[in-house]
């Protein structure tokens, strides 16, 4: 860590030990790769059969490279106690890295795709989130997501489920999937029905399509925050946009790089998005398929040249752009003309 100032060394020297809050996570892509390995290994030709036909899968090609090894893990999800052993990983995970608040990926629409019962597996999730809570004060929110390439249809399926046995941990919705499938002025109507059901709009946009998709997604379904949203940079207007509405992108450096969404020996513009007004908070989005951490992700925001304040200021982030308050240590003073208030709802 020479490189860095005395300022930004003192920062990962108490690193570990602060609550953290992480904004952009799927639950799928936390499964630890031994735990993928244990799964695959009960079908007769295991698609990972071994940890280096995963390591194999974790060079991803292209954007659709990366969505069949999303798709073959979740074919490796048979049965409840398989998700619940997925959202142990997750937690395992949280409390090793100290991270007091996570909102997480939770996908109905993939759940029933393979197969499952979504209330069975809700059941086994809750009870692992509410154990890795207990009392502690720590928080898990779950964000209901369907793919954009499945259309509104599927989408409306997610919020039949949710609207028919509404589950308390859920704090919002969220649209993944290949972004450059379906306009997001088709999903109006599923975005004005997730406001009436009292939830959050999310969406994934400027990750796999240019600024142009954010600014899709900002005129057409206004989110409250925007999963990745780094591609907005090709765009100095939609960067204006963005900061003048305030609202936040939750980015992924590392999973950028592990999928190529940014192309090879690209700097990342996370530091000139939040040094341009733009409000940034730092996750893992596939923390087990990608081998990431949350300090790795602060560690390449420091490579880039941020000074401790601007990190302070990010690592405030994650609690203040979160959905729901939670008990926490963090520093009382915001850095002023970096973060400001949470954005309005």
């Amino acid at each position: 860590m020479a490189p860095f100032s005395p300022g930004v060394r003192s920062f990962f020297h108490v690193f570990r030990s602060r609550p953290k809050a992480e904004l952009h996570l799927h639950l799928e892509g936390a499964i630890a790769p031994a735990t993928l390995v244990r799964l695959a290994r009960r079908f007769r030709e295991p698609i990972f059969p071994d940890l280096a036909s995963v390591r194999a899968r974790q060079r991803v090609g292209d954007f659709r490279d990366f969505l069949a090894f999303y798709r073959d893990v979740c074919r490796c999800l048979k049965t409840p106690a398989d998700y619940a052993a997925v959202a142990r990983d997750l937690v395992r995970r949280l409390s090793r890295e100290n991270i007091a608040y996570a909102e997480v990926y939770v996908s109905p629409a993939v759940i029933e795709r393979i197969g499952l019962d979504w209330a069975g597996v809700r059941s086994a999730l809750e009870q692992v989130f509410r154990r890795f809570e207990n009392g502690s004060g720590r928080r898990v929110v779950v964000l209901l997501d369907s793919a954009r390439q499945w259309g509104p249809d599927a989408a409306h399926r997610v919020l039949d489920l949710h609207e028919a046995s509404p589950w308390p941990r859920v704090g919002g919705f969220g649209l993944g999937g290949d972004e450059s499938s379906v306009p997001a002025r088709e999903f109006r109507q599923v975005f004005d029905r997730v406001r009436r059901l009292s939830l959050a709009p999310l969406i994934h946009a400027g990750e796999w399509a240019g600024a142009e998709s954010v600014a899709a997604a900002l005129e057409e379904l206004k989110p409250v925050r925007i999963a990745h949203g780094f591609r907005a940079a090709e765009d100095p207007s939609v960067v204006t946009r963005l900061a003048r509405l305030q609202t936040p992108l939750d980015l992924c450096p590392t999973s950028n790089v592990a999928t190529r969404a940014l192309p090879p020996g690209e700097r990342h513009p996370v530091l000139e998005l939040l040094r341009a007004g733009v409000r940034v908070s730092l996750s893992t989005d596939d923390p087990g398929l990608f081998r990431s951490t949350l300090r790795a992700e602060f560690l390449e925001l420091a490579r880039l040249g941020a000074t401790r304040r601007e990190l302070e200021a990010v690592l405030s982030n994650g609690f203040a752009f979160g959905l729901r308050p939670v008990r926490r240590r963090v520093p009382a003073r915001r850095p002023r003309g970096i973060s400001g208030p949470p954005p309005r709802r």
